[in-house]
C-alpha cells in the first residue's frame, strides 16, 4: 500500500514574522486597490444580468397606474445567445486544438492531441466553454482557474486483505518453531473476540494480500477511492474577482491573480487542523461570519443562513502572485489572506510555476488589460433601455385603448364597486351624459417604427442580423444582398470567436503542463479507449505498449484551437467539398507530377477521407476511418515495387498486378 503523505506547510517560504505581517498588509492593499480600480461597479454587472434574464427594471414609482406594463427589452438576451450559440459551434469540434510539435517530438504530436481530446471529453469542458463564454459576453471580462486537483470519494467494495501472522512459538523451549523451508512457522493472530486481525498499512488501509501462501480474509470495507484526476476548473465571477495591477493597461504588466471565496468555521478549523492553513492565523480570526447577502441573491430573492457558529462563513481570497520573495529570482506564490482582518493564512510555491488564470477579454478596451467591454453594459445599453421604454410606452397606450377610462358626472348614481364594469352589467343612470367612455387613439405607427429602428441599430452595433441569429428576414430584399448582409455578419461573429480561441491557446498549455504532471506520477502510463486507438492508426501511429506516458506528452508543442466561421454551416461545407471533388480530375489531368502527389500520396487520402466523414456527419465514424491505416501499406507496399523495379530487382509491370508475359504462348 502507498505510504500516507506528510502534511504539507502552510508557509512553504520560510520568513519571519515581521516580513510575513509586512507581506500579508502589501497582498491586501494591493487587492482592495484593484478592487477599487474596477472600471464597472457590481451594482452594474448586477443590472445587465437583470437586462439578460429580462427581469423587472420599472420601479413602482415610475409606473403611471397600478400593474402597468413592466416589460425588459429582448435585445440583450437575442444578440448575446446569438454569439453565444455561434461561438459554442465553432469551437466545440473535434479535436478542440490542433498540435504541432518542434524538433525530435513533432512525431509525438498525433499522440498529444488524441490524448487531450479524450481527456477534454471526460473532464466536461465542453460544460465550462459554454458558462465562461456566456459570462464574458455579460460581464466585462471572462476569468478561468485551472488547477490540479483529484476528487476522492467514499466507496464500499469487497477485498481480501492480508491477515495478521505471528511466529509460531515452542512451548516447552520457548523458541520459533521451524519449518521445512528453515524459517520461522507463522500463524494467525486472533484478537479477544476471535476475529481474526487483519494487516494496516503506515496509512492505516488495509494491506491486500502480494504472496498467495499469506492467508487472507474477504471483507466489505470502505474506501477513499480517486474518481478524477487532471486539471479542475472554476469560472470566476467578476465580483469575485481581481487582476493585479488594476491599472495595468498590457497583459506583460499583469504580475497577479486573485479570487474571493467563502469557507465555514468547522472547515476551516478541519483545514488548520490538516496543514493547509496556518492554525495560529485562523485563530486570530473572529467567529462571525462576514457573508452578506449581494445583489445577485438579492434579485433571486433569497437570503444566506445565519452567520453563528457552525453556519458562519469567513470571506478569503486566494491570490496567485508572481514576486521576488528570496532574492533569487521572481516566480509564482500562491497566498491565501483574510482581507478585512488582514490575516496571512498561506504561502506556498506554485507547483505549475506559471500563471493558472486564463483572462478572456472577448472585447478587449484600449486604456486596460485586466477587463474588458461588456456586450450589454457598454455595446448595447442605451438601445436597450431605449428599446425598454417604447415596448412599455406602446403597452400603456394600447391597454389605455382597449380598456379607455370612464368619464363619470359628479353626483352620478353608478358606483363602480357596487356595480361593477363588465360584459353583459346593467348600470342604472339618471342621463345618459352621466357615464361617457373617453376616446383614446391606439398607439400610431410611428412608435412602431421607432421600435424596429431600434432592432436594426442593434443589428448594426453587434453585427447580428436576423439570418444570422436564425430569424426570417421581413424586408423585401434580394437574395444577393441578404447573402452579402449575412456573410458580412458571420465575420464580424468570428471576429468574437477568434479572441475567445486566442485565450484558448493558453488553456491548452495549462492542461498540458498539469497531465504531464499526473502522468509522471503513472510510470505505467494510461491505457486510452479503442476509439483512441482506432484514430491514432487512421494517423498512420499507433502506441508501442497500447499506453500513453508522460514521455509521449513531453517536448514542445503548439495548441491551435480548430474551427472556423464554416463549421457552424454544414451545407457550405458539403457544397464546397463537391465542388472540389469535381474541379479534382482537371486539376490531376493538368500535371502528371500532381497526379503523384495526391492520388500516391497517403497523407492526402487521409485528409480526404476525414474530411468526407466529418462534413456528412457519418455516425460511425471509427469504422471509415479505421481502413485508412490500410493506406498506408499499400502506399509502401507500391513504393518498394518501384524501388525494385528501378534495381532489376522485379519484373516491370504495374505494382500489385502479375508481370506480363514474355514470348509467344506455349501450347
Amino acid at each position: 500500500m502507498a505510504k500516507s503523505k506528510k502534511p504539507r506547510d502552510p508557509f512553504d517560504v520560510k520568513m519571519d514574522d515581521e516580513k510575513r505581517k509586512a507581506l500579508a498588509l502589501w497582498i491586501c492593499d494591493e487587492v482592495q486597490g484593484a478592487i477599487d480600480a474596477r472600471a464597472s461597479a457590481e451594482v452594474e454587472c448586477d443590472y445587465w444580468h437583470r437586462l439578460y434574464e429580462q427581469g423587472r427594471t420599472r420601479m413602482a414609482s415610475t409606473t403611471p397606474w397600478p400593474n402597468a406594463a413592466d416589460l425588459t427589452s429582448y435585445l440583450a438576451t437575442q444578440n448575446v445567445d446569438a454569439l453565444h450559440a455561434r461561438l459554442m459551434k465553432t469551437i466545440n469540434v473535434e479535436p478542440i486544438w490542433t498540435v504541432e510539435g518542434w524538433g525530435q517530438t513533432a512525431n509525438n504530436s498525433p499522440f498529444v492531441e488524441e490524448f487531450h481530446q479524450w481527456k477534454a471529453e471526460e473532464e466536461g469542458l465542453q460544460g465550462v466553454f459554454d458558462r465562461l463564454s456566456l459570462i464574458s459576453l455579460i460581464e466585462p471580462r471572462g476569468l478561468l482557474e485551472v488547477r490540479e486537483g483529484t476528487q476522492m470519494r467514499r466507496v464500499r467494495k469487497e477485498s481480501f486483505v492480508a491477515m495478521e501472522l505471528a511466529p509460531v512459538m515452542d512451548p516447552m523451549t520457548g523458541q520459533p518453531v521451524m519449518n521445512l523451508m528453515g524459517q520461522p512457522e507463522q500463524a494467525p493472530v486472533f484478537d479477544e473476540t476471535g476475529q481474526p486481525k487483519l494487516q494496516t498499512g503506515p496509512d492505516g488501509k488495509f494491506v491486500e494480500p502480494t504472496d498467495p501462501n499469506v492467508p487472507a480474509v474477504k471483507v466489505v470495507i470502505d474506501s477513499l477511492e480517486p474518481i478524477r484526476t487532471g486539471p479542475q476548473y472554476r469560472v470566476i465571477p467578476y465580483r469575485d474577482s481581481v487582476v493585479l495591477p488594476g491599472h495595468a493597461r498590457d497583459k506583460d504588466e499583469i504580475w497577479g491573480y486573485g479570487k474571493r471565496f467563502w469557507k465555514r468555521w468547522p472547515e476551516l478549523r478541519q483545514m488548520a487542523a490538516d496543514g493547509v492553513y496556518d492554525k495560529a492565523a485562523i485563530e486570530l480570526l473572529t467567529q462571525t461570519g462576514d457573508r452578506e447577502p449581494d445583489s445577485a441573491l438579492q434579485r433571486s430573492g433569497q437570503d444566506v443562513a445565519r452567520q453563528e457558529g457552525s453556519t458562519a462563513e469567513k470571506e478569503l481570497w486566494e491570490v496567485l502572485l508572481l514576486k521576488d520573495l528570496d532574492g533569487k529570482g521572481e516566480r509564482w506564490y500562491l497566498a491565501t489572506i483574510h482581507l478585512q482582518q488582514q490575516v496571512l493564512l498561506r504561502l506556498q510555491y506554485d507547483d505549475i510555476d506559471r500563471s493558472r488564470f486564463v483572462l478572456f477579454n472577448l472585447f478587449p478596451r484600449p486604456d486596460r488589460a485586466t477587463e474588458g467591454f461588456s456586450l450589454i453594459g457598454h455595446k448595447l445599453i442605451t438601445t436597450i433601455e431605449e428599446h425598454t421604454a417604447v415596448r412599455n410606452m406602446r403597452a400603456d397606450r394600447s391597454t389605455m385603448a382597449v380598456q379607455a377610462p370612464i368619464k363619470r358626472l359628479t353626483g352620478a348614481l353608478w358606483d363602480p364597486n357596487e356595480q361593477p364594469w363588465g360584459a353583459g352589467a346593467v348600470i342604472d343612470v339618471r342621463d345618459m351624459r352621466e357615464l361617457e367612455p373617453m376616446q383614446v387613439t391606439d398607439v400610431p405607427n410611428s412608435v412602431i417604427d421607432w421600435e424596429h429602428g431600434l432592432e436594426r441599430i442593434a443589428e448594426k452595433l453587434v453585427g447580428v442580423n436576423d439570418i444570422a441569429s436564425g430569424q426570417t428576414v421581413q424586408d423585401s430584399k434580394t437574395l444577393g444582398e441578404v447573402q452579402m448582409a449575412t456573410e458580412q455578419s458571420f465575420v464580424r461573429m468570428d471576429l468574437v470567436v477568434r479572441r475567445f480561441q486566442e485565450a484558448m491557446e493558453d488553456l491548452a498549455a495549462i492542461r498540458h503542463a498539469i497531465w504531464k504532471r499526473v502522468l509522471s506520477e503513472q510510470p505505467h502510463g494510461v491505457e486510452p479507449p479503442q476509439g483512441i486507438m482506432i484514430g491514432l492508426e487512421a494517423r498512420g501511429a499507433s502506441l508501442p505498449d497500447g499506453r500513453i506516458t508522460a514521455q509521449m506528452l513531453e517536448g514542445q508543442f503548439r495548441f491551435k484551437p480548430r474551427g472556423s466561421v464554416e463549421t457552424a454551416d454544414p451545407r457550405a461545407l458539403r457544397a464546397d467539398f463537391n465542388q472540389m471533388l469535381q474541379a479534382l480530375p482537371a486539376l490531376i489531368a493538368a500535371s502528371p507530377f500532381l497526379q503523384q502527389a495526391l492520388l500516391m500520396n497517403p497523407q492526402a487520402a487521409r485528409a480526404l477521407l476525414e474530411q468526407f466523414v466529418r462534413v456528412y456527419r457519418i455516425p460511425n465514424r471509427q469504422a471509415f476511418l479505421s481502413g485508412a491505416a490500410m493506406i498506408d501499406q499499400q502506399a509502401q507496399q507500391m513504393a518498394m515495387m518501384q524501388q525494385m523495379q528501378q534495381l532489376g530487382l522485379a519484373p516491370p509491370g504495374q505494382p500489385g498486378q502479375p508481370p506480363p508475359q514474355q514470348g509467344p504462348p506455349q501450347n
